[in-house]
């Protein structure tokens, strides 16, 4: 709609309302607010006092509604690392513990194993003599030459070191006892390489679900809101002819009318909200100044009430609240707003 046609349908009421004499009266209506807020358990019992007491006469709590938030919760994983002789999962989880109390002071829960990773440690080998004693018999002489000086047992070459001779069998010759075979033990040795034990590097990753120790609560309330928007009151006139209405006396009408406040800024007391003042918004006068403003709230807590006509117009903007050096924006949303300067 134009601005031009706007004028007009204006006009058009103007004077319907003078020549019929016709009163406006203040219209009184119940509007449901919803308000988000979130609390500890610790902090429980004061919130809900401090909520009761934003209850005035036109300001109703008609519903508390009370959640656990899912703030609570969070996915929590920890990491373990151990080196250890053996790499089977059973001995690990002897090791680790399957499960893991989990306690920081601000969550707390229950974290069991998810996964295990597993990284073999090579210590590399180490050297050593193998000595191998073998056993003969049966010789004819005790000659070095009959015995191998080097043997392959097990793809390992070994060196003969040294050889053990007994008389295995014996006659007699002149008297005296003279062998006539030989049996013994021939010692071979060999250097060998020896593998050192491997072990196992285990790093093993706990998860679950931790909680909040203190615990957060959602809470919605509910107000039932009574909003009075007042409009000027005609004096009571007899039928004026629609003559009057021209020239200077139009334009004071017209400035009048585009200058009617739809904002309403109230000041919090101990008894609820006061109002403080009435302002204008508009399209072009998108902030409201509360610096010079009588009975302004100590703690600095106002409430905003912006008619339906403003509503309409100014939904989606931003408005700007300024006290000083300080400013509060506001995107309209609702038609009412508490903010804290």
């Amino acid at each position: 709609m134009t601005n031009k046609k706007k004028v007009l349908i204006i006009l058009i009421v103007l004077i319907m309302i003078i020549i019929g004499n016709i009163k406006s009266y203040a219209n009184i209506e119940n509007k449901t607010i919803k308000k988000e807020y979130q609390t500890t358990q610790n902090a429980e019992n004061e919130f809900l006092n401090e909520i009761y007491n934003t209850e005035t006469e036109n300001l109703k709590i008609i519903n508390v509604d009370k959640k656990i938030s899912e703030e609570n919760y969070i996915t929590k994983e920890i990491i373990e690392t151990k080196e250890l002789n053996k790499q089977d999962r059973d001995y690990i989880n002897q090791e680790f513990g399957e499960k893991q109390n989990f306690s920081d002071g601000e969550y707390k829960g229950e974290l069991t194993i998810s996964d295990v990773k597993i990284e073999t440690i090579n210590h590399g080998y180490y050297e050593t003599i193998d000595e191998k004693a073998l056993n003969f018999s049966h010789y004819s002489d005790n000659d070095l030459n009959n015995i191998e000086k080097e043997i392959i047992l097990n793809n390992t070459k070994y060196y003969l070191i040294n050889v053990n001779w007994e008389a295995e069998t014996t006659k007699p010759i002149d008297g005296e006892n003279v062998p006539q075979t030989y049996k013994g033990n021939k010692i071979y040795q060999a250097v060998k390489k020896v593998a050192n034990p491997n072990t196992y590097k285990v790093t093993v990753t706990y998860s679950g679900t931790i909680e909040k120790i203190n615990t957060i609560y959602d809470y919605t309330i509910t107000y039932e809101n009574k909003t009075e928007e007042k409009q000027e009151e005609p004096k009571e006139n007899n039928i004026v002819p629609i003559v009057i209405i021209s020239g200077i006396g139009l334009a004071i009408i017209l400035i009048n009318l585009f200058n009617i406040k739809n904002t309403y800024i109230y000041s919090k007391t101990s008894k609820g909200f006061k109002l403080l003042k009435k302002e204008r918004l508009s399209n072009k006068n998108v902030t409201i100044d509360i610096t010079d403003y009588k009975n302004r709230n100590v703690d600095n807590i106002y409430a905003i009430k912006i008619s339906k006509m403003a509503f309409d117009r100014l939904k989606g903007r931003t408005i700007s609240i300024t006290l000083g050096n300080r400013k509060k924006d506001i995107v309209i949303w609702n038609d009412y707003y508490e903010i804290k300067m």
